[in-house]
């Protein structure tokens, strides 16, 4: 039951919670940017979802992707969903490793700390509790 990041890139999980119920993470990807997501468990309406309609994060959704097993016990059945935030108008964090360069990112931007991705991932907790009703 996790993250498919979590146990493919352990190093890049940033921080964990749960809120409302729901499991949230977020992580850095290659290229210094901050990334969230949030866990629906199966019979959720975002449940196997790409883009639900009524899920809002920074960006939009950007990440759907089912649970793998790992050593966390539990069922290995639920959605993950994920925003990251690597859009225009956001710059790379330079306190984040990177492992590519990519020169046409403007640096110009608002770099998106990790308290500001922490809170859309609550955000996106609180819309999933509303989701399901």
């Amino acid at each position: 039951m996790c993250l498919s990041i979590k146990v493919h890139r352990p190093d890049h999980i940033l921080s964990e919670g749960i809120h409302l119920g729901y499991e949230w993470a977020t992580s850095r990807n290659d290229f210094g940017f901050r990334c969230g997501y949030v866990r629906v468990p199966k019979g959720h309406p975002w449940h196997g979802e790409k883009y639900p309609p009524d899920a809002d994060a920074h960006g939009g959704i950007t990440f759907a992707d089912a649970d793998v097993p790992c050593d966390k016990g539990g069922p290995d059945d639920a959605w993950w969903l994920g925003f990251d935030c690597m859009h225009l108008g956001d710059a790379p964090d330079p306190e984040l490793p990177t492992e590519h360069e990519m020169p046409y990112i403007v640096r110009s931007g608002v770099v998106r700390t990790q308290a500001y991705v922490e809170g859309e991932c609550r955000k996106l907790c609180q819309q999933a509790k509303e989701a399901a009703g």
